[in-house]
């Protein structure tokens, strides 16, 4: 039907819009925290565009619901200070029919949104410190500057006096904290840097220097002709794979192993609920609230969400705090507005008043 080719088409514009808009601020956001470990390292055009691909996965976890609700209020809220709902109805189209266009494209967000929370989700997050991992092996040298200290390795501070030719340095000073082994000091005539991205290392081998390693109850020196130090950069690529970081059949088998995986587990599993909560809520209120125009179904879609939200991270809180299951913290906050949902848009169907108007 046109009228329905025509409303899809308004969706999609806005939809568009308002997911370009959120991923490029979540990018821009991620990409200012990650600009003095990559782009100080002369990172090329493909090692950036594939920061961010690999970020879309974990945006879209939130795009894509704020877009589909933000979406459906501009259009719908559109057409009812136009009056053109009033007209639809009066031609004979019931909310069902109309509300169709943003119901297909919220179920087809759910879909999107479950593939990525389950399946696509963990290998971008992987993929992702794997690249900036490797940009930051094969770029090590250009990090390097001249009488400045270096800190984008972790736990460490790294001082050149003099670089002479290609990945050579002269007067070397490293510093490695305490955190996790004894703190030391280092001191080297020479030396240089030599990456291997493929294994993940980073060595700085050096030549003619002295090693101080102290305690609270001793220290200790030693020389040496030569001597390869391993570099720990920011993000390693060899280590315990974070909750985020895991598939969801990883979760499932290991939800009573901490709370931490029971409440990821039910997030990953319930966010995607959202689209189609939204794809309902959006035509029933939108058609309720009134001339409001475009600016007031924005700032109405706005606090939905951000009510939403908030229950979603408080129920997450009180479930870390062991203060509900992780199941309902997880899922409360998405059965409370499913039930508002349908209620609003069975009572939106029915042309009964969602919110009622005091007389006079």
């Amino acid at each position: 039907m046109i009228i329905r080719k025509t409303i899809f088409k308004e969706l999609l514009l806005n939809f568009a819009i308002v997911i370009s808009f959120l991923s490029f601020v979540l990018f821009m956001e991620k990409f200012v925290r990650l600009s003095r470990v990559v782009m100080g390292k002369g990172a090329a055009f493909t090692d950036v565009l594939k920061l961010f691909l690999y970020l879309q996965p974990s945006f879209m976890l939130l795009s894509i619901p704020v877009a589909i609700l933000i979406a459906v209020f501009l259009t719908y809220g559109r057409m009812s200070t136009d009056n053109e709902t009033i007209v639809l109805k009066s031609s004979g189209m019931s909310l069902w029919a109309i509300s169709r266009p943003a119901i297909v494209i919220s179920i087809a967000g759910f879909v999107i949104l479950f593939l990525i929370s389950i399946y696509v989700l963990p290998k971008s997050i992987l993929s992702f410190k794997r690249t900036v991992y490797e940009t930051i092996a094969k770029k090590a040298s250009i990090a390097i500057e001249e009488e400045s200290f270096i800190t984008v390795f972790k736990g460490m501070v790294v001082y050149i006096k003099e670089m002479s030719s290609g990945n050579r340095f002269r007067g070397i000073f490293v510093y490695r904290e305490g955190d996790t082994k004894e703190p030391l000091v280092i001191v080297a005539e020479e030396g240089a840097i030599r990456a291997n991205p493929a294994e993940g290392i980073i060595n700085l081998s050096m030549r003619n220097g002295i090693i101080h390693t102290f305690s609270e109850n001793s220290s200790s020196e030693a020389e040496f002709d030569e001597y390869d130090f391993v570099l720990t950069a920011e993000i390693e690529p060899h280590r315990e794979l974070k909750l985020n970081e895991r598939g969801i059949i990883d979760l499932w088998k290991g939800r009573n192993r901490t709370v931490y995986w029971a409440v990821e587990l039910n997030r990953r599993l319930a966010l995607p609920f959202a689209c189609l909560i939204f794809g309902l809520l959006g035509p029933a209120l939108s058609t309720r609230i009134g001339k409001t125009g475009r600016l007031g179904a924005f700032s109405f879609s706005l606090s939905v969400l951000i009510l939403y939200y908030v229950l979603f991270i408080l129920g997450e809180g009180l479930a870390k705090a062991k203060k509900i299951s992780p199941f309902w913290g997880g899922w409360l906050p998405t059965i409370v507005f499913g039930v508002i949902a349908v209620l609003c848009f069975y009572l939106a169907c029915r042309d009964w008043p969602v919110f009622k108007r005091k007389a006079g």
